[in-house]
């Protein structure tokens, strides 16, 4: 059994330990670093109390507007909201967002399930994603790599292929089958959970679709369902700015993932994730940190992308050009290590 401050993926040592010796590692003190590394419940819950305020409020302007056309734009609203469990979901996944083990793991629990991501998939997967970032055939969670075609980026970023691979894998694991590449990452020792976990997911939403169906409500379908179909395509964007057209099969981070600006409210509802090379840099710092960690490593790193427009735009400018040059991609990081 883990103790409350042990990271249930990575531990504090990470950097130091096989695989991560290979990886490009910046300059900084490891007093601070270790600083950077204490986890709290406070930021965790003041964060996650944003967000749960934003999608209260957010959908109560549905259900006002459900009677006019009005209800599309606020389900949009609502939704591009509720996708963002995104974040705490993958904050969670690495065990860094609250101090207390068990809240971290309710609050991963119900984000992932908001998400549609069974929870032990989703950390396992991530891990492997962290070991091997952007290299083909062994990152869990590269679903694309060079050259890109506008077709990928589309249905990619609107979700249309999002949705059926998750079903399809729910009822996969539902019925315990998993693929070689899963049981790759995925301990046999949680197999057996995250079939539960791939059941009890499963449930809900078909309770949630039958209650719809059954008693012709409207309410799982304009506050769950239709919301996170429209909001997953705003929250897309962001997750494209993280690796989309970066380099690949490379251990230098600065190369392989990209970092963008983000307001107030967007770094927030990302939980930090536009510091996201930072963050591959040192995964074990929790979310709230990234930003003074950032600025700690600043000049050794490439300046970020000036917000998720400028980052998509450039992406498709390097679609455009990947289909005459098919090994362009968008690394900045031409610098030294001196």
């Amino acid at each position: 059994m883990t103790s409350a401050d042990e990271n249930p993926i990575l531990s504090d040592d990470d950097l130091s330990d096989d695989p991560f010796d290979a990886w490009y590692s910046p300059r900084i003190d490891r007093g601070l670093l270790r600083g950077l590394m204490k986890r709290t419940n406070h930021h965790g819950l003041l964060t996650l109390g944003l967000w749960l305020m934003l999608c209260i409020a957010t959908g109560t302007l549905v259900v006002l507007c459900r009677h006019s056309l009005w209800v599309w734009p606020s389900m949009l609203l609502y939704g591009s909201v509720l996708c963002f469990a995104y974040a705490a979901s993958h904050e969670c996944a690495h065990g860094t967002a609250f101090k207390s083990r068990w809240l971290n793991e309710a609050v991963f629990w119900f984000t992932s399930l908001v998400f549609i991501e069974e929870p032990l998939y989703r950390r396992y997967s991530h891990a492997g994603h962290h070991t091997n970032t952007w290299f083909n055939d062994v990152d869990p969670q590269k679903p694309y790599g060079n050259p890109l075609t506008l077709t990928q980026y589309l249905t990619g970023t609107l979700g249309v292929t999002f949705y059926f691979d998750a079903v399809r894998q729910l009822v996969r694991h539902s019925s315990g089958r998993f693929t070689a590449e899963e049981i790759a990452f995925l301990p046999p020792s949680e197999i057996r959970r995250a079939i539960m976990n791939s059941r009890l997911m499963s449930a809900c939403y078909s309770a949630l679709l039958l209650w719809g169906i059954v008693f012709q409500s409207p309410w799982p379908f304009i506050l769950y369902f239709i919301p996170r179909f429209l909001g997953g395509c705003v929250v897309t964007l962001y997750i494209n700015t993280q690796h989309m057209c970066m380099a690949e099969d490379i251990y230098d981070h600065r190369q392989t993932t990209r970092s963008i600006r983000a307001g107030w409210l967007e770094r927030h509802l990302y939980w930090n994730m536009n510091h996201h090379i930072e963050h591959h840099l040192f995964p074990a710092v929790p979310f709230h940190a990234l930003p003074e960690l950032s600025k700690a490593i600043a000049g050794q790193l490439p300046t970020p992308l000036d917000g998720v427009v400028a980052a998509n735009t450039d992406i498709l400018k390097a679609i455009s050009r990947q289909r005459t040059e098919p090994r362009f991609n968008l690394s900045r990081a031409k610098l030294s290590d001196g």
